[in-house]
């Protein structure tokens, strides 16, 4: 028997073992409630034991296929714009479910999408514009009763100018906790690579996220979201002014000016030890983002975070 999750990196990685499992089957649980619930917790304690390494796993871990990644990626980001909001335990697990269970409705077709070459095709796009009704009915056929759950997932792709889908829905006739999961649902699918999307930068799908699909998205949960996860999040690589390179360690008192890692100098030797910078001294400002896999699965990410990341 494996031994109990206990670091915030173990507890990331139990939680995508576990919904892999439960989306393969979803008829064959005992009980699908109480089992993404399990989930929930598992991805709620982690953010509880360190934001940073919950959030270094969206651009650091990145073996897990895309379907499951992706909607654990969505819930810890909800899980932390949530927390900053002030919300309960109990009203986070909500949208947290959600965020598991938004893609249940094209589950294999999104399978199939993360290897495609090519664009969608006219079936699949039909099917994907769906997938949120047939996914709620799912969802009660599988014992769900929470109309805050069933709702996040019906309405995770509407958008207020009433271009979304599937209702065309506007205003307020979609849910804020709705709009919360369609932006995180956006900005984590922006930041992987899939053969018929090209991966962003954070501050580009930051930015993108923020001002396009989101029909005229309010103002209110645009600045829940920059102050949640700043330009540069945990797990972020940048190239400084001084020509070292470095991970981002944590947030830093402005959106720019994270706390990083200094693991390369700037003749790009590795560092034999690394050194803790802070980016808001102009001299180690950061220039420009660099692509996080040149380091993901290369360096332990205890080796940054410390027990936290404890794998």
């Amino acid at each position: 028997m494996s031994p109990e999750p206990t670091s915030a990196l173990q507890l990331i990685r139990q939680a995508r073992i576990d919904l892999a499992a439960l989306l393969a089957d979803p008829l064959a649980a005992d009980n699908f409630v109480a089992a993404v619930s399990n989930i929930v917790q598992l991805i709620q304690s982690a953010c509880q034991q360190s934001v940073e390494v919950s959030l270094a796993t969206i651009l650091l871990e990145i073996e897990t296929p895309y379907p499951i990644r992706h909607a654990v990626d969505v819930a810890i980001v909800a899980e932390i714009s949530l927390i900053n909001l002030g919300r309960t335990e109990l009203e986070r697990g909500s949208i947290l479910a959600a965020a598991l269970t938004m893609n249940l409705g094209m589950h294999a077709l999104e399978a199939i999408l993360a290897e495609q070459d090519g664009p969608l095709t006219s079936e699949q796009r039909a099917q994907m514009q769906a997938h949120p009704l047939i996914g709620r009915d799912q969802l009660r056929m599988l014992g769900v009763s929470d109309i805050q759950w069933l709702d996040c997932v019906e309405q995770h792709h509407e958008a207020p100018d009433g271009s979304g889908y599937p209702r065309k829905l506007k205003g307020s006739e979609i849910t804020f906790d709705a709009r919360l999961l369609g932006l995180a649902d956006r900005y984590c699918a922006m930041l992987a690579n899939r053969s018929y999307r090209r991966r962003h930068l954070a501050d580009a799908a930051m930015f993108t996220s923020l001002n396009s699909g989101a029909g005229s998205l309010d103002q209110k949960l645009a600045q829940l979201f920059l102050s949640t996860l700043g330009l540069y999040p945990p797990g972020s690589i940048v190239h400084l002014l001084n020509g070292e390179t470095a991970v981002v360690v944590k947030r830093g008192k402005l959106d720019s000016t994270p706390l990083v890692l200094a693991l390369f100098d700037a003749k790009d030797n590795l560092l034999s030890h690394p050194v803790l910078r802070n980016t808001a001294d102009f001299d180690l400002s950061v220039i420009n983002l660099l692509d996080s896999r040149i380091i993901a699965g290369q360096l332990p990410m205890v080796n940054i975070w410390g027990e936290a990341a404890q794998a």
